[in-house]
């Protein structure tokens, strides 16, 4: 009876130690954020006067992509770059 209360008193401990965990939601939030001001600038850009060729449209849309994959993953380095390419591409005057 002794060993039966030991070992669900170390279970409930060790169940009890993964609620405490914590993902990291401020870089979360800053990546989602970064994501949105992104995705803003990209719709910003496909509206305006100066609209993006078809094949920049899909590049960039292929990246916003990737970058909400990388965001989802906990990638924030690798969607940092990621959107900085979209931004980049995005605030290029087109020719």
């Amino acid at each position: 009876m002794l060993k039966r209360i030991a070992i669900g008193t170390c279970l409930v401990c060790l169940m009890a130690g993964t609620a405490y965990a914590v993902d990291d939601p401020a870089g979360l939030d800053a990546c989602t954020e970064e994501l949105a001001r992104a995705e803003g600038l990209f719709h910003d850009k496909i509206e305006g006067e100066n609209a993006m060729s078809e094949a920049d449209v899909e590049k960039a849309s292929l990246l916003l992509d990737e970058a909400d994959a990388l965001c989802t993953a906990g990638n924030f380095a690798g969607a940092s770059k990621t959107l900085a390419a979209v931004t980049a591409l995005v605030t290029t005057p087109s020719q």
